[in-house]
């Protein structure tokens, strides 16, 4: 299909609606040649940096970069998925105690 904008929701700040928007795109073809869960952290990657920003007033050109949701073919650069991975990884989940 090649590219794809989508705008940035609060609901992409939940992770299981990452996915389940991920898979829809999938199924639906509009993306192709990425995983449910590489597709799923791009979409969180975004909202998260975009609502960050908009909270802390800071840094409004990576807000304003985040905004919209360029997904193609394939995905993003390998920088870009390994960051897209961490976010994801690291972000919203909760601390274990020692």
């Amino acid at each position: 299909m090649g590219k794809l904008k989508i705008d940035v929701k609060r609901e992409y700040l939940n992770k299981e609606e990452c996915l389940a928007m991920a898979r829809r795109l999938l199924r639906e073809g509009a993306v192709k040649g990425m995983s449910v869960k590489q597709l799923a952290s791009e979409i969180y990657f975004h909202a998260a940096a975009f609502y960050f920003c908009e909270k802390a007033k800071y840094l409004p050109r990576l807000r304003e970069h985040a905004n919209i949701i360029d997904l193609d073919d394939g995905g993003d650069t390998r920088i870009r998925r390994a960051a897209y991975a961490a976010v994801w990884k690291l972000v919203g989940q909760k601390r274990r105690r020692r």
